[in-house]
């Protein structure tokens, strides 16, 4: 097999693995609604409700199912990037002080690391968006 075509399957993987990863996430939205009122409040410094938690939720799984299928891969690749983003970027307290000696008065932060590998995982998959091994959109522009 050529390193062209291990490309494709890593593409692949890493759509499939993006996907699922949103959509845990928005899954989580809906299932701990009050948790993510919380998380709102601290991290983005949004008073939102329940109802609004839960548009986010579906919106997220949806926003994840789309990647996972290469479904619009221009736009939703980009915006998964954009969502990771500011998601890491809201924990930069975290990321800077992963064992809470500095900004986070003790508190032991240092699962949010993982939030870089994963931020750098959306940048390469945008970057070859315009690979259509095996997603929605090429199968559609095969059909049409």
């Amino acid at each position: 097999m050529s390193n062209h075509q291990n490309w494709k399957y890593g593409n692949l993987l890493l759509r499939i693995s993006l996907g699922g990863f949103l959509a845990l996430w928005g899954i989580d939205k809906l299932v701990a609604s009050d948790d993510t009122v919380k998380i709102f409040s601290h991290f983005y410094k949004l008073p939102i409700g329940t109802s609004i938690v839960w548009i986010i939720g579906w919106l997220e799984i949806l926003l994840g199912l789309s990647i996972g299928i290469g479904f619009k891969r221009k736009y939703s690749y980009l915006i998964g990037l954009i969502v990771h983003l500011i998601s890491t970027v809201s924990s930069w307290k975290q990321l800077l002080d992963p064992w809470g000696k500095y900004l986070i008065d003790g508190k032991n932060s240092h699962l949010f690391l993982a939030s870089i590998p994963v931020l750098a995982t959306f940048i390469v998959l945008y970057f070859n968006r315009e690979d259509g091994t095996y997603t929605l959109d090429a199968r559609l522009e095969k059909n049409s």
